[in-house]
């Protein structure tokens, strides 16, 4: 468009109904679109629209009803945005129809889309799976080769020794995998993006705005502060014996208890951990004109606010345009603060006496051995002493290990005769087979 064209945003979508009519062009839908509004989100969520059609002609309460399984496309376009005579665009991504509401007396119809692979697969199928000598990117490929989607990974290489999925869709699996381990995890337009925050948080803040630029803006900090740093314990080893890793220091310390694998394991879930919390220290939400530079995942520098000031990382992005070509853009933020990681110390406390010397079953074990096979019907937790644990129904199993009767949970488990131990289990949770 030309130098007079007047500022305005306007999006297109392109509609595919799913198995029955053909697609509808952009041109097509700007003819009902009332207002769309689009959740950019860096991790922990599917990236959203929603779009607000009238219905004229009683076609989106007929023979263009929303379907689950249609799909949107959309792509914003500004025009003289910036400056006279220049036009910009943004892809939202593509999107599967999952909401539907009408509001009267005219019948707006919404319709609401979600970013995940066509199908509802993907977080609706339950799946139970050991994955065992496996990095988080292998983990991941094999996922989204599952769904026809590609993969991008912007992390460092972390080697998972042994882990369950258990009763969990592949959706929450990845997000939680992500979660334990540091690392922001999103789906974009049918790929899966994973990438490590701290790397993200360092980065060049991709533009700066004083305090009166924003339209409107709210600010909270905890009033606990953040935390100096993190105590994890965790068991290693066939004979139980009790680690104990620091990262950080200070007077404020996170106490956590975890399944890990090893040293190295223990420190990267120590302080994923306490830089998530610290993240919730500091946060503050404001309303822009839109800026096609601010997306999900990048840092913004805000000034002119004293004490408020500083670098902020952009969590969500909610883009709102208006039938009349209004748009603006509301930020969710989180001030950066200074990482967590280092270990400062670690130690081990070698198992009790009784616990130790007591390979053999004590006198209350009954007819339970080692190498007995068993049926498992309760919770196998990963230490002696109770923690997290796997939910078990049923499950086949194996005696490795007998602690002594001071132990609540004495009973080591494993999938197969001799493997590698899954869980401890108290007796009342086992039946022989």
């Amino acid at each position: 468009m030309g130098k007079n064209t007047p500022r305005k945003a306007k999006v297109n979508i392109t509609y595919t109904p799913k198995g029955r009519a053909a697609t509808r062009t952009a041109d097509k839908m700007a003819e009902y679109e009332e207002g769309f509004s689009y959740v950019d989100a860096a991790t922990g969520q599917s990236d959203t629209l929603s779009l607000k059609v009238c219905n004229k002609d009683l076609r989106w309460a007929n023979k263009w009803l929303p379907k689950k399984g249609d799909k949107m496309v959309a792509k914003i376009k500004l025009y003289s945005w910036d400056a006279a005579g220049k036009d910009l665009s943004f892809s939202c991504g593509k999107f599967c129809c999952d909401d539907l509401s009408f509001s009267g007396p005219t019948l707006i119809c919404t319709v609401g889309g979600v970013s995940v692979p066509e199908g509802q697969a993907f977080r609706a199928t339950q799946r139970t799976y050991t994955w065992e000598k496996v990095t988080i990117q292998e983990i991941a490929r094999k996922i989204t080769k599952r769904y026809g989607l590609s993969l991008h990974y912007d992390a460092g290489k972390i080697t998972i020794a042994s882990m369950e999925q258990n009763k969990q869709t592949d959706c929450e699996f990845l997000n939680k995998l992500c979660e334990d381990y540091g690392l922001y995890i999103k789906v974009y337009f049918g790929k899966v993006i994973i990438y490590d925050i701290d790397s993200y948080e360092s980065k060049k803040a991709v533009a700066t705005y004083s305090i009166n630029d924003f339209q409107d803006w709210s600010y909270n900090t905890t009033l606990t502060g953040t935390y100096t740093g993190a105590t994890i314990k965790y068991t290693k080893g066939d004979d139980d014996e009790e680690l104990t890793l620091t990262v950080g220091s200070g007077n404020r310390m996170l106490n956590l208890t975890e399944k890990v694998d090893s040293l190295p394991d223990a420190r990267i879930k120590a302080c994923a951990r306490v830089n998530k919390e610290n993240r919730q220290a500091v946060t503050m939400s404001a309303t822009i004109k839109a800026n096609l530079k601010i997306v999900a995942g990048v840092c913004i520098n805000i000034k002119g606010a004293y004490n408020l000031n500083g670098k902020y990382f952009v969590d969500k992005v909610t883009h709102n345009i208006e039938a009349e070509g209004a748009y603006t853009m509301a930020l969710e933020l989180h001030k950066v603060q200074t990482k967590i990681k280092n270990i400062t110390n670690s130690s081990s406390i070698k198992p009790t006496k009784a616990a130790a010397t007591s390979k053999a079953p004590a006198a209350d074990t009954g007819a339970l051995a080692v190498g007995d096979k068993v049926i498992v019907n309760g919770p196998a937790y990963y230490a002696g002493n109770g923690g997290r644990s796997n939910s078990c129904s049923g499950m086949t199993m194996y005696i490795t290990e007998i602690l002594g009767s001071n132990y609540k949970y004495q009973y080591g488990v494993a999938k197969r005769k001799g493997g590698t131990r899954y869980g401890w289990c108290a007796k009342s949770s086992l039946t022989k087979a």
